[in-house]
């Protein structure tokens, strides 16, 4: 009976056309307000049933009989005395909806959701980002809570994972505890698992959790049972400069090349040339002397090690000598920097200027240098002639291009050249004869003519124009 008694409700309802209209009318008009898209997952009401029993019941209606449209219609004529009610109305209804949709507008389901993540202790990803961005930023973090010894469980979350469940906390950013792997299998595991993903921000955060928890011999051998994982930290080496650990894994893979050249380039950023003579001492004996493999190297160390010295020295007595007033040329060319840390010409030519005329056995003889770096007679003429040039000793300039024949009579003779000759001569502004001396002994006569037009040397170049016409 109450079947019954159900069912002619619902009848009655359903014949009641003007309240069903009413009722989805009302249905419709706060959708519209609320500015609600559409939601296919949302469960039907008894306003949606409503809704479309009316729309269905309308559609027959207005097919069967147009008349009975006409007759029922909720619409009016026109009247213009409402026009100024109707835009009230219609300006008060627009506030209405507008105020509406921006109510709903505010609400965010992402901020419930993070709201919701919050409440339960996890961080969630930011919507703009892809899970998270890679970068040092993360392993830093990690390395800086392994140091403090502050790797503990993040609240809310749970320590028994597994190692796959850890690196993949690690990977898309989320809260992770890696003092939960005790066992020496679980830390392999992590390992392994960070790896297989390929993920070079798992791969440091676990070799750095490695390191802390095992032992070095056995750490180094995990390591290198794996290349990509040795990739990924020597990278991570390199970034942080931990220049004692990475010259320690490159030597375990046999690099003695590399860690030989982090070595030495250690040494050389050494801003102390003291300090820095020592450690390309130790550099040395190191990674050079005992490796028949780098001899060629280990010589050009050796070179500058034998350069180095001899600048501390004559930059120790060149010292003394300028405060003491000793040295002539000091005074009337006064020194603008040390000659510690320059090149070997630099120092060849710092030697001639103010040493030129020392005995062979004095440290900065410049003909001893020569000797001991192995320089050509073409370096050596070029830079003394330079540094002769500067200060003006051209009877030394006379000396250095004197030269013998086969029959031992002298002969004026450069290597370089009398023509490259007159050019560092113009340009130290050599007297006239002593230019014109040297642009005689130019063999080319058509190199003579160019450079006496050049340097305005009119007495050749009269003389080149009449031996040419006779």
């Amino acid at each position: 009976m109450n079947s019954h008694r159900i069912g002619n409700t619902s009848a009655f309802w359903l014949d009641d056309t003007s309240s069903l209209k009413e009722a989805a009318r009302l249905s419709a008009q706060v959708k519209q307000d609320a500015d609600f898209g559409p939601d296919p997952f949302k469960q039907s009401t008894i306003d949606d049933c409503l809704e479309q029993v009316v729309q269905s019941k309308n559609k027959k209606e207005l097919s069967g009989d147009d008349d009975y449209y006409w007759n029922t219609s909720a619409h009016v004529a026109f009247n213009f005395d409402d026009v100024d009610d109707d835009g009230r109305r219609n300006v008060q209804f627009n506030k209405r909806a507008q105020s509406s949709a921006n109510n709903v507008r505010k609400f965010s389901f992402d901020e419930s959701n993070r709201v919701t993540a919050e409440a339960c202790g996890v961080t969630l990803p930011s919507p703009g980002s892809n899970l998270r961005q890679a970068g040092l930023g993360d392993v830093h973090k990690h390395a800086e809570r392994l140091r403090i010894g502050h790797d503990v469980p993040a609240k809310g979350l749970k320590s028994t994972n597994t190692p796959e469940e850890t690196v993949r906390n690690i990977v898309i950013g989320q809260p992770y505890f890696l003092g939960q792997h005790r066992s020496k299998e679980d830390k392999i595991a992590l390992l392994n698992e960070a790896v297989r993903i390929q993920d070079g921000n798992a791969i440091i955060a676990v070799l750095l959790f490695l390191k802390q928890t095992l032992k070095q011999s056995l750490f180094n051998q995990e390591l290198m049972q794996r290349p990509r994982a040795v990739s990924h930290y020597l990278s991570h080496l390199r970034a942080v400069q931990d220049n004692s650990q990475l010259m320690d894994v490159l030597g375990m893979l046999g690099k003695a090349e590399d860690a030989a050249m982090i070595k030495y380039k250690l040494a050389v950023e050494t801003p102390e040339a003291a300090t820095r003579l020592r450690n390309l001492q130790s550099c040395y004996k190191s990674h050079f002397q005992s490796d028949p493999s780098l001899e060629t190297q280990a010589e050009l160390v050796r070179e500058e090690l034998k350069l180095l010295e001899m600048q501390l020295t004559i930059e120790e007595q060149d010292s003394r000598a300028e405060m003491e007033g000793q040295n002539i040329l000091m005074q009337e060319f006064p020194r603008k920097a040390p000659v510690v840390g320059t090149s070997l010409i630099t120092t060849l030519y710092y030697c001639c200027l103010y040493h030129y005329n020392v005995s062979n056995n004095h440290i900065a003889s410049p003909s001893q240098m020569k000797a001991m770096f192995n320089l050509t007679e073409k370096q050596f003429v070029w830079t003394a002639l330079t540094a002769l040039a500067q200060i003006k000793h051209w009877k030394e300039i006379d000396n250095l291009f004197q030269g013998k024949s086969w029959l031992g009579k002298s002969k004026m003779r450069c290597c370089i050249g009398f023509d490259k000759a007159v050019e560092i001569l113009a340009k130290a502004h050599a007297p006239p004869e002593v230019f014109e001396r040297y642009l005689q002994m130019v063999d080319d006569s058509e190199k003579r003519l160019t450079l006496a037009k050049a340097h305005k040397c009119h007495s050749v170049v009269i003389e080149q124009q009449e031996t040419s016409e006779g």
